[in-house]
């Protein structure tokens, strides 16, 4: 049970990024992100992925590996659309 409160925490937590990078990239707007946080926050799931590999905790492998991704695309969008 606790392995599905965990993917489910996971998926919830990851989906939420989705919208907003799906924003920056249909718009071309990026003027009401803040780069510095949206980078913070790219370290953070960065730590965490490397601490669900180093323990091989595959809830917090998913979530994070995932948001990773969707957070590296919204940094890039802020980069790319200044």
């Amino acid at each position: 049970m606790e392995l599905y409160i965990g993917y489910f925490a996971g998926f919830l937590g990851t989906v939420c990024w989705v919208p907003q990078a799906w924003k920056a990239w249909a718009t071309r707007d990026t003027s009401g992100l803040s780069l510095a946080a949206n980078i913070l926050f790219l370290l953070t799931v960065t730590l965490w992925l490397v601490y669900g590999l180093l323990v091989t905790d595959w809830p917090l492998i998913f979530a994070n590996g995932c948001a990773l991704l969707i957070v590296l695309s919204i940094v890039a969008a802020k980069l790319k659309y200044k």
